[in-house]
């Protein structure tokens, strides 16, 4: 249980960046035996919060007192130090090293000063089977599934032996099954004593694993609470506010097929798969982590090359030749990754916006026309309703939210008529989600196909036409929103998965 004196405190503390306020005044509380949920938008001060626990931002006012004593954060290495391990949303491991080395990364144990990797490695499987994971310590990272690279991360945090651990987005990259052994594992931190900062955008998670919450808008503190009788939609309301955050989904009328896949195969993840995509429609093709939705995908956008199988665009075969062979002939595709396969960081958003039409309406001769791209890439940015003070900001300094719409409107200028979306609203408040769905019904309405992976079940139902569920690389059900609800769906996912 929670203990009555709080074990970190957080006293007015205050950020600011040139033209933003990110944090202003924000106070909270923090118990051994606890867990905390941090909720907010985009934007609202999460992050910064998080980066000035974690040493790698330092405040302009306010103090942060840890059991009693005011503390100052130096850097990250000194916040390990102080008992504070924090896992971010967007992975920081190096793939070509095993999880053990990994896992002991900065803290590796040494014998006669020697590497001890004997001892590293026991470490490793030790930190492993607190999670309960059963893959080996000796795996490469490399040959690791995202889910199980954000598992090794957590594991990297809970091998320093925090007393407070924050993990920022934690299930985003998870299926049912690795979330649920997430969970067991944040009741057993829990049942030792140590202290959790649970940040999501999902409030079934929120409500289910923490004690309390902490909301934070427009980088203020609102409320500090038990959630005990607090509902989804009373989140909602705390965190945005007066916005709205609702999408009503409506009935779509789909025209002719766009996209005709037949008899896709690739390795042992894809088999012999057929399925069409109509004008104007969004098809969703989900299931358990490693069904094979993600690489229909890829394969679609030309990120990877089936071995057999065609794909027919507008009754044409669609040789593969990659990413640029896929864009060319309209289909875009925006993955999962969007810090490592999606944003430009260090461009501006003007730059990131209109990269992919570079020799479309914006160039004559070959040389860019900056006031043309301007006027482009400021009329997406109006029509998505990206937050940024100008387009010549950099793309690193916009909100999550902010750079998914971003890249939705890259492609939008770019024309592509057929968009592959893998998880969209990966790491997306609830109020920048609504504001993509809407995005992606208007995009529909006007001629354009899509196709959404998502392990989100409500989004999958709010979004789609059709619903696609794969088992083992093979589409095992085909049904509409109007057929099943979220229970059914899961069941349905479920069942595949036993079968």
């Amino acid at each position: 249980m929670p203990t009555e004196t709080p074990l970190l405190e957080i006293d007015t503390l205050g950020k600011r960046f040139p033209g933003v306020v990110a944090l202003d005044g924000v106070s909270l509380s923090l118990r051994a035996g606890e867990v905390h949920g941090l909720i907010g938008q985009n934007g609202a001060g999460k992050s910064t919060l998080i980066n000035i626990l974690s040493g790698m931002l330092t405040p302009d006012a306010g103090a942060i007192r840890l059991d009693g004593a005011p503390v100052a954060v130096r850097n990250p290495r000194h916040a390990l130090s102080l008992g504070i391990a924090t896992v971010y949303q967007e992975l920081s491991l190096l793939p070509n090293l095993t999880v053990a080395q990994n896992v002991s990364l900065g803290r590796e144990p040494t014998k006669g000063g020697l590497l001890d990797i004997r001892t590293s490695r026991t470490h490793a499987a030790e930190t492993l089977a607190r999670l309960g994971l059963d893959f080996s310590p000796d795996v490469l990272v490399s040959n690791l599934s995202l889910a199980q690279r954000q598992m090794v991360e957590i594991a990297k945090a809970l091998a320093s032996h925090p007393k407070i651990l924050i993990l920022d987005e934690p299930t985003a990259s998870l299926g049912q099954r690795e979330s649920q052994k997430l969970f067991d594992a944040i009741g057993r931190l829990k049942a030792e004593g140590v202290a959790v900062v649970y940040v999501s955008h999902r409030f079934a998670e929120v409500l289910a694993l923490c004690d309390v919450a902490t909301v934070l808008r427009n980088g203020r503190h609102v409320v500090s609470t038990s959630l005990a009788g607090w509902s989804e939609a009373r989140l909602t309301d705390a965190m945005i506010g007066a916005q709205t955050a609702s999408y009503v989904p409506s009935k779509r009328t789909a025209g002719d097929v766009v996209l005709s896949v037949r008899d896709l195969t690739y390795m042992q993840r894809v088999h012999e798969t057929s399925f069409a995509l109509r004008r104007g429609e969004i098809l969703a093709l989900t299931g358990l982590l490693g069904a094979g939705q993600n690489e229909i995908a890829r394969i679609l956008g030309g990120d990877l090359r089936p071995e057999s199988g065609s794909i027919v665009k507008d009754g044409r075969p669609l040789p593969w030749s990659g990413p640029y062979g896929a864009t060319t002939a309209g289909v875009a595709l925006l993955t999962d990754e969007r810090k490592h396969e999606g944003i430009l960081p260090n461009l501006t958003l003007r730059e990131n916006i209109g990269i992919a039409s570079l020799a479309d309406r914006r160039a004559t001769a070959g040389i860019v026309e900056t006031t043309k791209e301007r006027e482009l890439t400021g009329k997406a940015i109006s029509d998505y309703g990206i937050a940024a003070s100008s387009t010549e900001v950099a793309m690193r300094t916009l909100s999550g939210g902010n750079q998914q719409k971003a890249l939705l409107a890259r492609w939008d200028l770019a024309d592509a008529d057929v968009l592959v979306l893998i998880e969209p609203t990966r790491g997306v408040d609830v109020g920048a989600r609504a504001d993509i769905y809407r995005r992606l019904d208007t995009l529909a309405r006007s001629g354009k196909s899509i196709v959404v992976v998502s392990s989100d079940l409500p989004e999958v139902l709010a979004l789609a036409d059709r619903i696609l569920v794969l088992r083992n690389g093979v589409i095992v059900e085909e049904t509409t929103p109007s057929e099943v609800d979220e229970e059914a769906l899961n069941l349905m996912i479920q069942g595949a998965a036993a079968a």
